[in-house]
């Protein structure tokens, strides 16, 4: 694993044209070749743009997919005889015969080599194994049927892929304040095409797409905390109600979507045909509050201020501004509309229309607390005033870019569908109206990890999904939690559903599944850290959170076989249980191919060979997900309930089985400063020997505006005897079997040491070590898998009391079993006998297994259960 700072380095080396604030469209003058009515322009050694016009002129603004052309100019050759020119750099060989005419197969080749094998490329080749990039929208999907078909990327096992830019509107510069405004491409005939030659080199390309495409830009951190939305007829105190019972069950929560109903609707039916003069359903678009609900919009912004929650409106623009809206005689007055009581048409792509939109409808609500806008585009795809543009993704940029000149200093950021190509320049999204389906779950995953190979890392689904089919008749509580527990491993945790009495999201209204429920919100909040780490690599490599598997493993053909998991940054194998447990085992199957290496268990301990497919069984209450060997792990600690205020406690998680360092990266997760180098990161380093397990925690490097000056840190080893001695320093620390600062305590359900160091100067080093004795250094793997009993037992032993309990309430359960059960406890009253306590529940399992058949007073579908749990992971 490359440490972050590396990665930061080579990034800012690589990408450094590109990212100032000042895009530059127009290439450097050596990088291009002109030849004819042909121009080719060499932007790295692998990725060719090139250009045909009949007229012979040449496009050098910036299109809505590719805004920065100036990078550093390669080296390359060109020859060039009376009918033939060859441009060749050190990756590839572009061929070009003299030709008025436009580019064909019989005029341009571009040839390059994927190991031994050569490969070319013609004009008007089918590229039938791209990998894909994503679509507009789920809308009306259940599992892998979409009513709109995955775009293709710029990735593909061909070993190239071509872009045609030829039909994409260009941005003109201009003087107003937004400084370019959407344009169409010149009359003529025209050819504009990239050629993406990366072979199988997946990374490189992404980062070159960023170099020439844009950067993501990174959302405000309080974006991966959870997101509480339903089209439902909320009123403000209903919602009060709503936050306080999350509070009231210690629940975390970030931000607060209100949807539709919050504006009036004007009697808006379901199935009431009446539509206005643009086509749409009366009420659909509107812009004044509806005061029954919300009597006063202030004072109800005011208290989600309060209460630390951001807040979005939803929105439907497609109607424009009608009479009967409180903002239509300003929009008028401002827009200088003649036509008095009759509705101004939507024109986002009219620049006065834009500018009179966001001063009279929209910034008058953001002045009274609306944090950001839901901005849901669900009309007609393309303009009806400048053909051909796609009106998702200018509204998409006229929102961010409103956004950005509206507040500087913060990250600006919108939540949207996908618009097409370069649409990664303006997070976040929302991938549409799912059904709520185990296939629907099951097909997620390839479609989250997929929409990277265009860098469009930042969705977010409806959780649990959006609707209904006609013989669903409840919400299942099953598909539910394991939709939560696989939603922790996306870029955005939002539930949500539409209005349909059948669906509910409170999950409080299930409380069989309550606390497995809210352990998953609170997960997310535990890997927060370690997320947003992952968003800053998303910023500089151009490679998302969630990404798929064949990135790392380019030749192995399981790794694009494997489309119900994906990396979720670089050390989280992340997948989802997408059948519901055996009704007697009480466990569901879960396939994961693990690739070369070493993968952690976190739902069981056990420790995963690479290089394999395994069918895995987890409990309703296993999220399995895997981490990488080594790999350290950057965390909140479980008290963390809010992502907008700085944590005192750092936890890092340090998963066995192989050396490992990370940086832990840090900003004030909120302005742009980090865009000017404004950040810190500390580089973390763990080694371990025959002595024990060294840790180095660096100095801090660099800084922001609110870096803290100290800071704890709780440092947590799974799968790990109790050490004989733990040091910070010369300093030895005692065992405590509560957590104190500067002692260590022992997790004896995930038997883990816990080192609680105190606060300490982030300016400072930091070195902690662990001794253990010989033998239990050399019995560690032992250890593997132990966890996920233990934990299992929790739930078991109130199943076994209960089962016992309806014939034989008086008697204790049997010694072996309790043995078992109990081990965690015995470990954690007396660590320095962990090892005799083991043996001991290895001895009575194995009895207990032997002799679970012939235990009385239990049934036999208990007995087939408690032999299922307590074997499997052997």
């Amino acid at each position: 694993m490359k440490p972050l700072h590396l990665i930061l380095l080579a990034a800012t080396l690589a990408l450094l044209p590109g990212a100032s604030a000042a895009e530059h469209p127009k290439a450097d003058p050596n990088a291009v070749v002109v030849c004819g009515n042909a121009r080719f322009t060499v932007l790295t050694p692998r990725l060719i743009r090139m250009e045909w016009s009949q007229d012979g002129r040449f496009e050098d603004r910036a299109t809505l997919t590719f805004v920065n052309r100036e990078t550093k100019v390669p080296d390359f050759n060109v020859r060039e005889s009376k009918k033939r020119l060859t441009l060749i750099t050190s990756a590839l060989r572009l061929t070009y015969l003299k030709d008025d005419g436009p580019f064909t197969a019989d005029n341009l080749e571009v040839a390059f080599r994927i190991g031994k094998k050569e490969v070319a490329w013609h004009p008007g080749m089918e590229d039938s194994l791209n990998l894909m990039g994503t679509a507009r929208t789920l809308d009306g999907a259940d599992g892998d049927r979409l009513k709109e078909p995955l775009e293709q990327g710029i990735l593909s096992r061909s070993g190239w892929a071509v872009v045609d830019d030829s039909q994409r509107h260009v941005l003109t510069p201009d003087s107003s304040a937004w400084g370019r405004w959407v344009a169409p491409r010149p009359e003529g005939e025209r050819q504009d095409l990239y050629i993406f030659a990366y072979g199988h080199d997946y990374r490189q390309a992404l980062a070159d797409y960023a170099l020439v495409a844009g950067r993501a830009p990174m959302p405000p951190r309080y974006t991966f905390g959870y997101w509480w939305s339903r089209y439902w007829q909320y009123s403000d105190n209903e919602f009060v109600d709503l936050v306080q019972k999350l509070r009231s069950l210690d629940i975390p929560i970030d931000v607060l979507i209100v949807d539709m109903d919050w504006h009036e609707t004007w009697g808006l039916r379901k199935n009431d045909p009446t539509l206005d003069e643009y086509g749409q359903r009366v009420g659909w678009t509107g812009y004044t509050w509806q005061k029954q609900l919300f009597p006063s919009p202030q004072n109800f912004l005011r208290w989600t201020d309060r209460e630390q929650l951001k807040t979005a409106l939803n929105l439907h623009p497609a109607s424009g501004i009608q009479p009967n809206e409180e903002v239509y005689d300003a929009f008028a007055r401002e827009y200088g509309w003649t036509e008095p009581g009759k509705g101004i048409p939507f024109h986002i792509d009219e620049q006065k229309w834009a500018d009179t939109y966001f001063k009279c409808v929209l910034e008058p609500m953001e002045r009274l607390g609306v944090d950001f806008w839901w901005l849901d585009w669900q009309q007609w795809k393309e303009s009806r005033f400048t053909p051909g543009l796609s009106n998702t993704f200018w509204l998409n940029h006229t929102f961010f870019e409103h956004a950005r000149l509206a507040h500087p200093a913060q990250r600006p950021f919108i939540y949207h569908r996908w618009g097409g190509l370069g649409s990664h320049r303006y997070p976040l999204a929302f991938s549409g109206d799912t059904y709520a389906t185990w296939q629907m779950l099951a097909y997620l995953p390839y479609f989250t990890a997929t929409a990277s190979n265009v860098n469009y890392g930042y969705w977010g689904h409806d959780i649990g999904g959006h609707m209904f089919h006609r013989n669903q008749q409840a919400t299942d509580p099953e598909l539910y939690t394991r939709w939560l527990q696989y939603g922790v491993f996306t870029p955005i945790f939002k539930t949500h559903a539409t209005k349909d009495s059948r669906i509910e999201r409170c999950i409080w209204m299930f409380p069989d599944y309550l606390f497995t429920m809210r352990d998953a919100i609170r997960l997310r909040y535990t890997l927060a850290p370690y997320i947003y780490n992952a968003a800053r690599q998303n910023y500089d490599t151009g490679v998302g959170i969630c990404r798929p598997m064949y990135y790392d493993s380019p030749e192995e053909e399981e790794a694009y076989r494997a489309r119900g998991q994906y990396m979720f940054g670089d050390d989280i194998l992340a997948t989802a249980v997408t059948e519901p447990v055996d009704s007697v085992t009480g466990l569901a199957r879960c396939t994961v191919w693990f690739p070369a290496g070493r993968w952690y268990d976190c739902a069981t301990g056990a420790m995963h060979e690479g290089n394999r497919r395994d069918t895995l069984h987890y409990t309703l209450a296993e999220n399995p997900w895997y981490l990488r060997a080594g790999s350290i792990v950057p965390m909140n600690p479980p008290t963390v309930r809010n992502l907008q205020q700085p944590c005192d406690t750092l936890v890092l998680e340090f998963i066995p089985g192989a050396d490992g360092e990370l940086d832990y990266y840090e900003d004030d997760g909120n302005s742009t400063a980090y865009t000017e180098g404004q950040y810190a990161t500390t580089h973390i380093l763990q080694r371990q020997s025959e002595q024990g397990i060294r840790v180095l925690i660096g100095a801090r490097r660099g800084s922001y505006d609110g870096a803290p000056a100290r800071r704890s840190y709780e440092l947590r080893f799974p799968a790990q005897f109790p050490p004989a001695k733990v040091r910070i320093g010369k300093r030895e620390l005692p065992y405590s079997r509560f957590p104190e600062a500067g002692t260590w305590s022992y997790d004896p359900y995930t038997l883990a040491p816990v080192i609680h160091t105190g606060e300490v100067a982030c300016s400072e080093p930091l070195a902690v070590e662990l001794q253990f004795a010989p033998q239990d250094l050399a019995r560690q793997k032992e250890l593997y898998g132990k966890s996920g009993i233990f934990r299992r037992c929790l739930a078991l032993t109130v199943e076994f009391k209960a089962e016992q309990g309806r014939q034989e309430p008086y008697i204790m359960l049997p010694t072996e079993y309790l043995t078992v059960s109990q081990t965690p406890n015995f470990i954690v009253e007396e660590p320095t006998r962990a090892a005799e306590h083991l043996r001991a529940y290895e001895q009575n399992k194995a009895q207990l297994l032997e002799q679970v058949d012939s235990l009385p007073y239990i049934g036999a579908a208990f007995k087939e259960r408690l032999k299922a749990q307590l074997s499997d992971l052997e």
